[in-house]
């Protein structure tokens, strides 16, 4: 034990005073006679012998009470447990993890994370004098938190909301605003799935950085992982099934959770799903898609305290018109007839003598149709369109020339021939389709497994694909689909002759060659994004004139975001500044051009926590400047710190201990 004014130890020499006063008041007794003195003897010492232990109890009182008011001027402390470490607290910084994980209760009080870690945050203001520089910092104002005074730190804190930013940005650069920093107080639930341990490993030396864990009540959490479209491509009222992934985070099974589907503000359908722990659950949602335009949706489940994922939003946006060119130097195609009679098709005609090789690109679906001469220029076009997303069907002619379509292979790396076939040569009849493959979903109102099946040559083969459509008996594939990089390449294994193909005449023609397209269509858009950032890319309407700058606008917020407009398409990156989940309609110079949906990262919806002991563990023990403190309220965080780097002041107990002498002394004079 030390003491900070040792010099005021000289007045313990003050006990001599009531010692002194204690040996005047030693008197004799003066003798009273009376009749009974058997009587008056026995009373006599009995009241001499309490008067005697009086007398040294009050002594004994005011001695205490002298030593330990001397100690309480001397101010006695125990030295710091950390001596090594710096005792400048002139700069501070004080870091709250403000992230919605912070939704989730204290284990310990009924009050938010982030509500816990502000009030922990306002007790450890008060370890440092009033001229301390305080830096409060958040997920949101990391790079540019200036120096407050204690006051103003205190408001700072009482105006902290949730920040849509997954996690305090890597200590290694916490914090710019304080580089000169003696102490670093981060306060935070340290996510598994946000939280870098790594982060550790290149903490300044220069300073001491202090990790508060707050523990979660609970870390069970549902929330909605993704929903896609079972059919992309969206028809104004048509019928859809909407794909639906839930995630139950919690070590718990969770019975019954109930799951809606809203369209427009309007309820469209509701359910109940029995959720397993620890893993997804898909589901599947019917619903019709009323009306043109854009429409908001949302899926919403019903969970509690984390309820900031409990809505995943998405919008409908009706498909445009598919874009079908067909290069072919037959001057009567069926396809042509056939895609005319749809308004829903936009097709184009080339001959292998003029095509316009800048709208191939521009296209949704080619089809190489009866082509006896594929050109080499074609060949590598349409290996470009395929590796960039685009959709090919290759039908071949009746006597086309083998060497074409070897090059044509080769460029798709499609292991197919093509055997040129006599007019007359026999046909092989197809079975009939799996009505579990998902392309023929929807197609039949009544499946007959006994239905009369067209006959055809083949005239390309193959042996194995992505997926086979359709096949001949005996398993060979007649109409098969190969994916290649982001596109698809579908073959059929006979030309479109009715002499070698009876497949032209059969009712099944339409509805395939319908779904070829379909399936084809390029959605320009997503349904929903994540504010987490990213590029994102949609077409737009370039007009003459002046240009405008394209916002992203959400009731009365608008936000600009870096953009660039490129060969009809408006190019943009997600701004940092957006934090909140919802719907944000695209506008340029006041005019809506389109709507999109933006959620929060998945990553946030996982609420394990490392524990003090994993913290210590990344940091090691010879990092000696990173403190982590283990689980507890305030008041400890505050006596752990205090004990490490300020030592413990014993002065207070002192002065209690004044206190309770003093008292003593006035209960053994007034009632004993």
């Amino acid at each position: 034990m030390s003491f900070l004014y040792p010099s005021f130890l000289l007045a313990l020499a003050a006990i001599a005073i009531p010692v002194i006063l204690h040996l005047i008041q030693l008197r004799r007794a003066k003798r009273v006679e009376f009749s009974n003195v058997q009587f008056i003897q026995v009373s006599k010492d009995l009241t001499a012998s309490q008067r005697n232990l009086k007398e040294v109890l009050i002594l004994i009182s005011r001695i205490f009470f002298i030593i330990f008011l001397v100690l309480a001027f001397a101010q006695p402390f125990l030295p710091a447990s950390e001596a090594g470490a710096p005792t400048d607290t002139s700069q501070v910084t004080i870091a709250v993890d403000n992230s919605l994980s912070m939704q989730n209760l204290h284990e310990e009080e009924d009050l938010s994370l982030l509500t816990v870690a502000v009030d922990q945050a306002k007790q450890i203001l008060n370890l440092f004098p009033s001229t301390a520089a305080i830096s409060i910092n958040s997920n949101v104002n990391s790079s540019r938190a200036a120096t407050v005074s204690a006051t103003e730190a205190v408001t700072a804190l009482d105006v902290l909301d949730y920040s849509a930013r997954p996690v305090i940005p890597p200590l290694v650069t916490l914090y710019p605003a304080a580089p000169s920093s003696e102490h670093v107080f981060v306060l935070s639930d340290f996510q598994r799935s946000s939280f870098q341990p790594a982060m550790l490993d290149h903490l300044d030396s220069t300073k001491q950085y202090h990790l508060v864990p707050l523990r979660a009540e609970s870390t069970s959490n549902v929330f909605v992982d993704s929903v896609y479209l079972e059919d992309e491509f969206i028809r104004s009222n048509g019928e859809n099934v909407l794909h639906v992934r839930l995630y139950n985070a919690g070590d718990n099974a969770i019975e019954d959770c109930p799951v809606k589907l809203v369209i427009n503000e309007e309820q469209i359908a509701a359910l109940s799903i029995d959720l397993p722990p620890n893993q997804a659950t898909d589901a599947m949602i019917g619903f019709s898609s009323r009306g043109g335009g854009v429409k908001e949706a949302y899926i919403l489940v019903e969970d509690y305290p984390v309820e900031f994922d409990n809505a995943y939003y998405f919008v409908l946006a009706p498909s445009g018109n598919i874009k079908i060119t067909e290069v072919t130097n037959s001057v009567s195609s069926p396809l042509q007839r056939l895609y005319s009679n749809e308004p829903l098709f936009q097709t184009t005609r080339f001959t292998t003598g003029n095509i316009d090789y800048s709208r191939l690109g521009t296209s949704d679906l080619i089809v190489l149709q009866g082509l006896e001469e594929i050109p080499s220029t074609l060949v590598s076009t349409i290996a470009d369109f395929v590796k960039g997303g685009g959709s090919v069907v290759v039908i071949p002619g009746t006597s086309s020339q083998s060497s074409s379509y070897t090059a044509l292979m080769q460029a798709l790396a499609i292991p197919a021939s093509y055997t040129a076939t006599a007019p007359n040569a026999p046909r092989t009849a197809l079975l009939a389709p799996d009505q579990s493959n998902p392309f023929f979903r929807s197609i039949f109102s009544d499946y007959d497994t006994k239905m009369q099946m067209p006959a055809a040559v083949r005239s390309l083969v193959w042996s194995r694909s992505s997926s086979d459509i359709l096949k001949y008996r005996g398993g060979a594939p007649f109409l098969s689909r190969f994916d290649r990089g982001q596109g698809q390449v579908y073959l059929m294994a006979a030309p479109l002759q009715e002499a070698q193909n009876e497949l032209i005449s059969h009712a099944l023609f339409v509805p395939v060659m319908y779904r070829l397209a379909i399936s084809s269509y390029r959605q320009e858009q997503q349904i929903a994004y994540r504010l987490s950032g990213g590029t994102i890319s949609v077409p737009v309407v370039e007009k003459g004139g002046r240009e405008g700058i394209y916002k992203l606008v959400r009731d009365s917020a608008e936000f600009i975001p870096e953009q660039q407009v490129r060969g009809g398409r408006l190019i943009f990156t997600t701004p940092a500044d957006m934090a909140e989940a919802g719907f944000y309609t695209l506008r340029l110079n006041e005019i809506d051009v389109t709507s999109f949906a933006f959620n929060y990262d998945k990553s946030e919806s996982f609420l394990e926590q490392y524990s003090p002991s994993e913290l210590k563990h990344f940091a090691g023990a010879d990092q000696e400047n990173v403190h982590v403190y283990a689980y507890g309220d305030t008041f400890s965080v505050k006596g752990e710190f205090e004990k490490r780097f300020f030592g413990v002041k014993l002065w207070k107990y002192c002065l209690i201990l004044c206190l309770i002498f003093l008292m003593a002394e006035i209960a053994l004079i007034r009632f004993l």
